[in-house]
């Protein structure tokens, strides 16, 4: 960037460098009393709700009874009895 010239000194000559005055108070602003700063409540903290704990699943078990009754000839009956039990894992339901 180019640099700026300078301005030149016999304007200024004359003038010292002024500070800028002070606010004046009016005597109206003098009598109001400010209100004092107040303590903001303290936010309640959060209530925590306790965790649900999941109960262990009983393994599900499934029992099957076959009965077959058979007649190969007349007069001779056979009856056949199976029984299964299967233990399977608890699925989703």
């Amino acid at each position: 960037m180019a640099k700026r010239k300078k301005a030149s000194k016999v304007l200024r000559r004359g003038t010292a460098t002024k500070r800028a005055k002070s606010r004046k108070v009016s005597k109206a602003a003098k009598a109001t009393k400010r209100p004092a700063a107040r303590a903001k409540p303290k936010r309640a903290p959060a209530k925590k709700v306790a965790r649900k704990v999941k109960q262990p699943a009983a393994p599900v078990v499934e029992t099957v009874a076959v009965e077959v009754i058979e007649q190969p000839a007349p007069g001779v009956i056979t009856v056949t009895e199976v029984e299964e039990t299967r233990q399977g894992s608890p699925g989703p339901e």
